[in-house]
């Protein structure tokens, strides 16, 4: 339904530009379309991740510094820190397999986790940010594991 509801939207906005007088072009179109995910389409609640976590059907990524990791991270979580993401987008790309990829950090807002997630989509690669990252799983009792 949204794409869809993108459609018309993007041919309304064709029609608006020529009646107006402007001159449309495919690559004002294709810049139009090319829009940021919404911040609700990046995340993942707690209640959608667990059953993926359990069934190994999602690759889980901290993208926090070395010395949060090393103090506690999701048991099985890969570690590749934001600021490392885009040089090592590949290495997450196939150690995904197709699964999901999941990104979590430490911050209330989700913001690096989000970022992350945001990045990986711009490669092509299937992420969500985990709602309330590492404080969440520690909450509900979550596996960690400490070291690198």
């Amino acid at each position: 339904m949204r794409k869809v509801m993108r459609r018309i939207g993007t041919a309304l906005w064709v029609v608006l530009a020529l009646i107006g007088g402007g001159v449309v072009t495919l690559a004002a179109l294709a810049q139009f379309d090319r829009r940021e995910p919404a911040r609700e389409e990046l995340l993942i609640r707690f209640a959608d991740f667990e059953p993926l976590y359990s069934a190994k059907k999602a690759l889980v990524v901290d993208v926090r510094d070395a010395d949060s990791f090393a103090a506690g991270h999701i048991a099985g979580a890969m570690h590749v820190p934001l600021y490392a993401l885009e040089p090592r987008v590949a290495e997450v790309r196939t150690a995904a397999n197709g699964r999901l990829v999941v990104t979590y950090c430490s911050c209330p807002s989700e913001g690096t986790s989000l970022a992350a997630a945001g990045r990986l989509i711009g490669a092509g690669v299937r992420a969500r940010a985990l709602v309330g990252g590492f404080p969440r799983w520690i909450e509900f009792g979550g596996l960690v594991e400490r070291g690198k």
